[in-house]
């Protein structure tokens, strides 16, 4: 990778870094998207350094919300997440290297429709979800974060409905995603996924996540994330129709 392909990757772990530090989710959806957008690195390479950096953003975030995570959602949740996580995981293993244009376009199938529900603003609903709703919610989730190590669209669209504070979906939410990055990182070891280039690239990600995530928490109540979100709409659209049509051309 010269040294273009890096500036513009730093760029994107850097737009990614601040979404997700504001939001709860959404980094690993935008740097994929991008990077394979942009064709900076296979999907195979750039899902491997988005476990690592998510995971480090996550706990940076995380520290000292811990008593705010809703533990029955987050179990609900994961009960549906960690089989299928690996179910996603082993197809992406398998047809990584046969089938490019058709997880693009399934990519960019997923990153339109989660910018979509990052604009819905729908009112809570007035009871918590079934059981059996966040727990498939939780396994579409899953698979998306083995394929894409972004298991956050169909999970954030959920826990956002639930009736419950800001701040607690909020820590549910990367609750969730510092589990199902972990374990995507764990399985991706197994499976030798982490090259010498993506060592290389999480290497020069990491201080700036770490960067970020520390500058930002302590201002999270004062920025406005409205405006965050319709950034990463437009920015989500515009890529998801770029991957759709990109493998037809």
């Amino acid at each position: 990778m010269d040294l273009a392909a890096i500036i513009i990757f730093l760029s994107i772990v850097a737009f990614a870094a601040v979404t997700q530090t504001v939001t709860g989710f959404a980094m690993g959806l935008i740097i994929v998207a991008l990077s394979t957008a942009l064709g900076i690195m296979t999907i195979l390479e750039v899902t491997a350094i988005i476990s690592i950096i998510s995971l480090v953003n996550i706990v940076l975030v995380l520290r000292g919300s811990v008593a705010r995570i809703n533990k029955s959602l987050l179990g609900l949740t994961a009960l549906g997440l960690v089989p299928g996580l690996m179910l996603g995981f082993i197809w992406l293993d398998e047809f990584a290297g046969v089938w490019q244009a058709g997880l693009k376009m399934l990519l960019g199938i997923m990153v339109m429709t989660a910018g979509l529900s990052m604009m819905l603003r729908p009112a809570a609903w007035p009871r918590p979800s079934g059981g059996a709703v966040t727990v498939a919610t939780g396994f579409l989730g899953g698979v998306f974060g083995g394929l894409y190590s972004a298991a956050g669209a169909p999970i954030a669209y959920l826990t956002y409905r639930q009736p419950l504070e800001i701040q607690v979906i909020r820590s549910t939410l990367l609750a969730v995603f510092f589990l199902s990055t972990s374990l995507r990182a764990g399985i991706g070891t197994v499976y030798g996924h982490f090259t010498e280039t993506v060592l290389l690239q999480t290497v020069l990600a990491l201080p700036l996540v770490m960067a970020i995530s520390i500058a930002l928490k302590p201002a999270l109540q004062r920025l406005p994330e409205a405006w965050v979100r319709r950034w990463v709409f437009l920015v989500l659209q515009t890529v998801g129709l770029w991957l759709i049509i990109q493998p037809l051309l």
